[in-house]
């Protein structure tokens, strides 16, 4: 099962993520965060522990407190450390180019989704996760 951290402080996003989530019974454990502070926290106490992290986190980039970009920048710094590689996706409102071509000096940035996250896109996400994981194991 993958495991997936989506950070927004819109509570209604949320909400409409889990409920796209139920409705279409994906097998992805979700966990909810209002800020990027709460991911970046984890990340650091649980970076040894592969099991505990997530697989895929889903990211609004503009969040209160700590932005896309400082979030980022801080992940770069840990990434490495981190138990299994942890992919990450911008979310967003609208796309901006400047925006897009700035995330490409992240390695584990994986994309630039423009909400709302679609049962689509998400799936894909999973079946892309998925693939890659059992790749790994047959190397």
């Amino acid at each position: 099962m993958n495991k997936l951290t989506y950070i927004d402080d819109c509570r209604l996003d949320q909400f409409i993520f889990k409920k796209l989530l139920s409705r279409y019974g994906s097998p992805v454990e979700v966990q909810c965060l209002d800020t990027a502070i709460e991911a970046l926290i984890q990340l650091k106490r649980k970076c040894r522990d592969s099991k505990a992290l997530p697989d895929i986190i889903l990211l609004d980039i503009y969040n209160p407190y700590l932005d896309a970009w400082n979030f980022l920048d801080r992940v770069q710094a840990i990434h490495s450390l981190l138990a299994k590689p942890v992919e990450v996706y911008i979310l967003s409102a609208s796309k901006y180019p400047t925006d897009v071509e700035r995330l490409q000096q992240y390695d584990f940035v994986k994309a630039y989704i423009v909400k709302p996250v679609t049962r689509d896109v998400l799936e894909q996400l999973v079946r892309e996760k998925e693939f890659a994981q059992s790749s790994l194991l047959t190397l």
